[in-house]
């Protein structure tokens, strides 16, 4: 899986150099920004983004099914993600005018 400066994420089959999805609808033109897997309550793509949200999206279906942010979320562009590899639990961090890591947890 890459995030590119184009605003995607792409899953790739590295065995075949295939390119087999593309994530779209958060903001990633600038900074590095980090994706990841999500396998606690079904399967996920978790990704921050520079519009400071953190974006799920359904692995298989490709639609956005939760945005993480609002008044209790970062201030900044969102580049670190972390999934647990058992629990509901994401860990997130942002740039500078945030300085933060947050920790989001889900009852799913």
């Amino acid at each position: 899986m890459t995030a590119t400066l184009d605003n995607r994420i792409r899953l790739w089959d590295h065995t075949k150099g295939k390119r087999l999805k593309d994530y779209t609808g958060h903001k990633n033109e600038k900074y590095a920004v980090a994706c990841n897997f999500s396998t606690t309550g079904g399967k996920w793509i978790v990704s921050g983004s520079e519009d400071n949200s953190v974006y799920i999206w359904d692995l298989q279906t490709k639609e956005i099914v939760q945005t993480l942010g609002g008044p209790s979320g970062h201030t900044d562009a969102v580049i670190a993600v972390a999934c647990h590899p058992k629990e509901n639990i994401i860990a997130t961090g942002a740039l500078e005018k945030d300085k933060c890591i947050k920790i989001w947890t889900s009852d799913f």
